[in-house]
């Protein structure tokens, strides 16, 4: 016995022939009914200043409020997470 049926094929070829027919004839509809609005809020490109980090020569960097907290808990959670796998149970 044949996996597909000879009669089944032709009759979906002819399916296909249709559709394809049809759709050459029928315009393309997108999902939205709204226009495509762009993405953008401005222009996201910072020109180079050639200054490290934007610090001028000769100028003091000014830390933001977020930085000392950022750091005292990045370095505190892995200082308490070194001493946590030294206390790790062997599962040897």
């Amino acid at each position: 016995m044949p996996a597909v049926r000879p009669n089944a094929a032709v009759r979906a070829t002819r399916a296909l022939q249709q559709h394809q027919s049809k759709s050459a004839t029928t315009p393309v509809r997108s999902f939205s009914a709204t226009p495509r609005a762009p993405a953008s809020h401005g222009p996201q490109y910072d020109p180079p200043t050639g200054w490290l980090f934007g610090v001028k020569p000769g100028e003091k960097y000014q830390k933001e409020g977020w930085e000392t907290p950022f750091f005292y808990g990045f370095c505190g959670s892995l200082f308490l997470a070194a001493i946590a796998y030294g206390f790790k149970p062997d599962t040897s």
